[in-house]
């Protein structure tokens, strides 16, 4: 993972990315966002519902398809910096442990956002306060 101070002044990173998924009541029905910017302004949006479950299965894999999206897209994971953002500190927190802490069904999860990560190797990812993660809150709604 790259360190903060490692990110383009002009620019936070090259790729900037959020994710963001809900259940309606929770648990309930769930839907996952997420949103890429790359370097040459393209922006690239995904929205699924995705089943029953909790919150936290929702947030879980919004980030799955989010780094999905970014090691489909990304062309130079090696050299390009990404900046991947999120409201769920338990996620967040979970998947950047050194160990597990969250249930057998979100451990699975884990494993796989961390396999994903693995071929992201400028890949930050950080929290932010639900407020400042407006854009995929939004394509959540619709």
């Amino acid at each position: 993972m790259l360190p903060s101070s490692a990110l383009k002044n002009s620019r936070e990173a090259d790729w900037l990315a959020w994710f963001d998924g809900s259940a309606k009541p929770n648990p309930g029905n769930c839907k996952i966002a997420c949103i890429l910017h790359s370097p040459d302004g393209e922006v690239t949006q995904h929205t699924a519902n995705i089943g029953h479950g909790d919150s936290s299965d929702a947030e879980y894999q919004a980030l799955i398809a989010a780094l999905t999206l970014l090691a489909q897209h990304v062309t130079q994971p090696e050299t390009q910096t990404i900046l991947l953002r999120g409201d769920s500190q338990v996620v967040i927190n979970d998947v950047l442990a050194s160990e597990a802490k969250a249930s057998k069904l979100l451990s699975t999860y884990r494993y796989q956002a961390q396999e994903l990560m693995q071929s992201l190797p400028q890949l930050q990812l950080k929290w932010v306060p639900r407020h400042k993660n407006t854009e995929t809150d939004r394509l959540l709604r619709t």
